[in-house]
């Protein structure tokens, strides 16, 4: 199968596709070329049209070349002109805006947090409202005069939207990147009494429709006497909803190799299709009975979809379901599996080229790909005439085949990798289908004592068999970071690798040990390079980072050492009007969100060699520190635009 996955014409396209979204997000992060990109796309649009009546074979090739170009400069153009559709010059202080929540609140530890669409805004100078039409992640303090928000209201507020700086040098991840690949234009906290409710109320988008049907969903289930960790497990599984997982139940699962039960996705589709699949089975013995069971079982799976909220990753699934169902219609079954897989990626980054970089939208075509595959490989070496054990191999090589495709990505990622993810997945699948067909029946028949007890019992071993797991001696491999070239290095490796299991020959074992070879050169130079110590300011803490292991320091009274340098931490009001005989030397005073005083106080207690203004501090309240060190002579850093800064530690 991998051998001729390049034979597939819509795969062909989809790789095109997908490579000019990829190298328009990464090489044109700032540049803004959408005209010029769009002028040779119809360039190449125009010489396809006028190749393609040529006989000649090799000129029949440059037609090939000029319709995949034609397709990347069309995944560039795209994910450009929506990028562009998503930023917004925010105005750097707080004016008020007026803006719809588009979905359900979130409780977080002392605010409320939704996406609210910005609709328009109105800056004190100006007179009249501007058109904003942007989307952003609101912080709201809950205010008891103005009762509760829920989707689909209409409120005015007043704030300072933002992008979210990055620190991405510290963490790894850019917060600001991850939600403008989200839809995401910015973030904003309103206080208590800096926001409004309005009478108005919008008509709901279908999907906010869905959304509230989920919450409706889940509070029935709440009706049956769900509760804690189980109610947790239900809500996700079934509708998705994973707003009541623990960080201790995620980290269970993740540790078993199981964490995607938790996240509704293809095998949910996979196990509901059997379910009515397995309930309408008597139709099969009907004239044209196959057809109306795979009919049936589309509007269920898309019914489903519908009372989940409408998830990307639910959807990528019932249009690889659906799209499958039909292919198998209107075409031979062994074209449905690749065919359908790649004319829903296509299709779905046609829509919204951003998906690409949904790392759930990678690691889901990823595994179905796996699947459709490595699995056969896998599942011919051994066969049995005991149907047990025919079920428990095919068990494992399901679970193989899809953590084997998936792993240099989940390697880059996450840099974790489970032990034992063979052994938990056996037991994963079962009692998931348990599961789920238990609450399907609750939700058709009624709430029946016993049936919910049963479902209760069944989360309950599902969990303890999770956190048996997690308890295991190595259940868990840490720190096993790949960089973006040895996961493709690894990428490269596995693929040679099944090409030389598929059909074995000498230039394809050669292939797999150059590849290798490759990857292990790479690991060499990161042995033998030298590792650094770094010191940095960010998110109003003081962190040392040596290559992924970071650490937090701490001190009571605020003052750190480490080798050489002298550090200081200001985020309350404990230097204010002290005196000292003699000043302490600091090398850097990081100046945080809380501090009360001015560098006069500082200067009187330490001699200051740099300070370091968290981006958190009030813009009014930083400038007249800012223009004090001025004054005074004392260097400054502003990380306003940076979400850290760093210092080389000697």
């Amino acid at each position: 199968m991998l051998d001729r996955l390049t034979a597939y014409p819509l795969f062909r396209l989809t790789l095109a596709l997908a490579t000019g979204i990829f190298v328009s997000g990464f090489f044109f992060s700032e540049i803004t070329c959408v005209s010029e990109l769009e002028i040779a796309w119809g360039c190449t649009f125009v010489i396809a049209l006028a190749c393609y009546p040529l006989k000649v074979y090799r000129w029949r090739m440059l037609f090939g070349i000029v319709v995949y170009v034609n397709v990347a400069l069309l995944g560039a153009v795209l994910f450009l002109s929506e990028r562009e559709a998503i930023r917004y010059a925010w105005v750097k202080k707080p004016v008020v805006y007026i803006g719809t929540i588009v979905d359900v609140p979130h409780h977080k530890p002392k605010t409320m947090q939704a996406v609210v669409q910005v609709e328009c805004m109105k800056v004190d100078s100006a007179q009249c409202w501007q058109a904003v039409d942007r989307k952003i992640v609101l912080y709201w303090m809950p205010d008891s005069i103005q009762g509760v928000l829920s989707c689909g209201d209409r409120l005015v507020f007043r704030s300072r939207i933002s992008r979210p700086v990055s620190d991405v040098e510290l963490s790894g991840f850019d917060y600001g990147l991850y939600l403008e690949r989200q839809g995401i234009a910015g973030t904003a906290v309103a206080f208590a009494g800096d926001w409004q409710k309005l009478k108005s109320h919008t008509s709901l988008s279908f999907r906010q429709r869905a959304l509230l049907y989920r919450e409706q969903i889940v509070r029935i289930f709440q009706s049956w006497g769900l509760e804690g960790e189980v109610l947790a497990v239900v809500s996700a599984l079934t509708v998705g909803d994973k707003s009541e997982l623990t960080q201790e139940l995620k980290d269970s699962y993740t540790a078993a190799g199981t964490s995607h039960i938790l996240a509704l996705s293809g095998m949910h589709i996979v196990l509901l299709a059997f379910i009515v699949s397995w309930i309408l089975y008597p139709l099969r013995y009907v004239r044209g009975g196959k057809w109306l069971l795979s009919i049936l079982i589309v509007i269920f799976l898309w019914s489903f979809a519908f009372l989940s909220g409408l998830s990307p990753s639910v959807i990528r699934a019932v249009v690889m379901y659906t799209l499958c169902v039909v292919a198998a219609v209107f075409t031979e079954s062994r074209f449905a599996g690749v065919s359908s897989v790649s004319l829903a990626a296509f299709l779905m980054l046609l829509y919204q080229p951003m998906y690409l970089f949904d790392v759930s939208f990678q690691l889901s075509f990823v595994a179905v790909l796996s699947l459709l595959v490595i699995y056969p490989l896998v599942e011919r070496l051994l066969h049995s005439r005991w149907w047990v054990l025919n079920y428990l191999w095919q068990s494992l090589a399901i679970s193989f085949a899809a953590q084997l495709g998936t792993l240099p990505f989940i390697l880059c990622y996450f840099g974790t990798f489970p032990a034992y993810f063979l052994l938990a997945n056996l037991v994963v699948t079962p009692l998931s289908v348990v599961i789920l067909a238990l609450t399907l029946i609750c939700l058709v028949c009624g709430a029946i004592s016993w049936l919910v007890k049963g479902l209760s019992l069944s989360v309950q071993v599902l969990n303890g068999i999770m956190e048996w797991v997690q308890g295991l001696s190595g259940s868990q491999i840490t720190s096993v970071y790949f960089s973006p070239l040895q996961a493709w290095l690894l990428a490269l490796c596995i693929v040679a690798a099944l090409l030389y299991v598929s059909r074995r020959s000498a230039r394809k074992l050669i292939a797999v040990l150059c590849c290798l070879d490759v990857l292990m050169v790479t690991f060499l130079v990161d042995r033998l390079a030298l590792t650094e110590d770094y010191l940095y300011f960010s998110r109003s803490g003081i962190y040392t980072k040596r290559e992924h292991n970071v650490v937090q320091l701490f001190a009571k009274n605020g003052i750190c050492q480490i080798k050489t340098l002298r550090v200081a931490l200001a985020n309350d009001a404990r230097w204010k009007d002290k005196e000292v005989t003699e000043r302490l030397p600091l090398d850097y005073i990081y100046i945080c969100k809380g501090f009360k005083g001015d560098m006069e106080d500082l200067t009187a207690l330490f001699q200051l060699r740099k300070v370091v203004f968290d981006n958190a501090l009030n813009e009014s309240y930083k400038k007249r520190l800012r223009d004090e060190c001025e004054s005074l002579g004392i260097a400054c850093v502003d990380m306003t635009e940076k979400g850290s800064y760093a210092v080389l530690i000697k």
